[in-house]
Parts: C-alpha cells; structure tokens; sequence
C-alpha cells in the first residue's frame, strides 16, 4: 500500500495557553488503511485531524499527501472537498433543512446543484437506508438517523478519506456499533481511508490498527 499523509515531527503551539498541541509526531498514514486514534481529553488528536485537513497550519514539521509536499496545495478548501469527508460527534446539521438539503448545501450556496450531485446523494442515502428520510427535516430524526445523514453527506464528493472526530459520543452502544459498521463497511468495500478519533473501546473490532497521542505525542507501543 501506498502511503496517503505522512508527518514528520509535527507540532502545533498555541500562543494563548502557551502550550503543545502536538509535539514532534510523526505518523504514516496508509491508503486503505482503518486508523483508530486513542487518547485523553485534549492530547491533540482532534488537533491532528484539523491539521491534516488543512483547517490549522502547525507550528513546525512537515507533512506529506501521497509523498508531496502538503504546503505545496495552495486551495485547501478544494483539497479538502475532493479528498475529505468529515463526521463529526454533533452532527453539524442544520435543523431547519431536510437530510437532503443538508447534504447539498454547499451546492445550493453556489445556487446550482449538478444533476450528477443530487444522484451521488440520493445514491448514499440509498446505501445507508436513508431514502426514506431524504425529505425529513432533521429535528425529526434519531440520533443514529442524523449520524447516518452526516456519513451520506462525508461521502457526496466520493473523497478518499473519511475524518471521524468522535462520531459515536452522542449516541447509544447501539447505534455506535452501527456506526462503526458503517465505517468499517465504507472501509473494505471502497478502500476508504479511515482516520477516526474516539474513546470507544469498540473500535479496536473495526480499525486496522490504533494509535494513541499522550501529551501530543505518539505513544510507543
């Protein structure tokens, strides 16, 4: 397998607390790889995420997308949309739009929804066993409903990376199995790459393998 992020000596330093977020990490990321990310409350796992999905810069280091130079992708919003979905542990919907319009926001921003869009949605909302909700308006679901919306609305531009920052925290022991079944699902039938943050001893039945940052740092194993 070819590697898809690889860090060197990565840290980020937060002139507010004066403190590390990270400290000198360095990770290799496989593409197809399932990656569980373990840690305490504010050891920089999130932090890692944001990072890599250009949504923070670090402080120093160097990080790598498929071997090149990450510094040299100079539109990180296009980045972000061709390569990342993002699910998050509240959701981020908007309760006021159905599942759909949800998933088609950005498009409607833009005041044009491409016909091959709306059918990309319709199709992994299908694939969920959301179609039935396509129309709902999101107060109205569960939350294992608007967790399964948020994993339609990662996949819509087919990215090769899915980021989960803890998706199953606000849900049940039940349907933070189906969740990562889902994921797990995405991961050996599309060969989706998985970077997935939590506290859920579960995820040791559906990662690859699992890393865990203490104080910014990897822990050795």
């Amino acid at each position: 397998m070819n590697n898809i992020f690889r860090t060197v000596n990565l840290r980020k330093f937060y002139e507010q607390t004066k403190s590390f977020a990270l400290q000198d990490l360095s990770l290799t990321v496989k593409k197809g790889e399932f990656v569980g990310i373990k840690g305490p409350s504010g050891s920089g796992k999130s932090t890692l995420l944001y990072i890599l999905a250009g949504l923070l810069k670090p402080t120093s280091g160097e990080i790598y997308f498929k071997e090149q130079p990450f510094e040299g992708i100079k539109n990180k919003a296009l980045y972000r949309r061709h390569n990342i979905g993002f699910v998050f542990q509240d959701f981020y919907l908007y309760p006021n739009f159905t599942v759909l319009e949800n998933m088609l926001f950005p498009c409607m921003q833009r005041l044009f929804v491409p016909g091959s869009i709306i059918k990309n949605a319709e199709r992994h909302l299908e694939s969920l066993h959301m179609q039935d909700k396509r129309n709902a308006r999101v107060e109205s679901l569960s939350a294992g409903e608007r967790q399964r919306a948020c994993i339609a609305r990662a996949l819509l531009y087919e990215p090769e990376c899915i980021f989960a920052d803890e998706p199953t925290g606000n849900l049940d022991s039940q349907n933070a199995k189906n969740t990562l079944g889902l994921l797990k699902k995405l991961n050996d039938d599309y060969k989706t790459t998985i970077l997935l943050v939590t506290h859920d001893e579960m995820i040791s039945h559906y990662a690859h393998r699992i890393v865990h940052i203490i104080d910014g740092s990897l822990k050795k194993e």
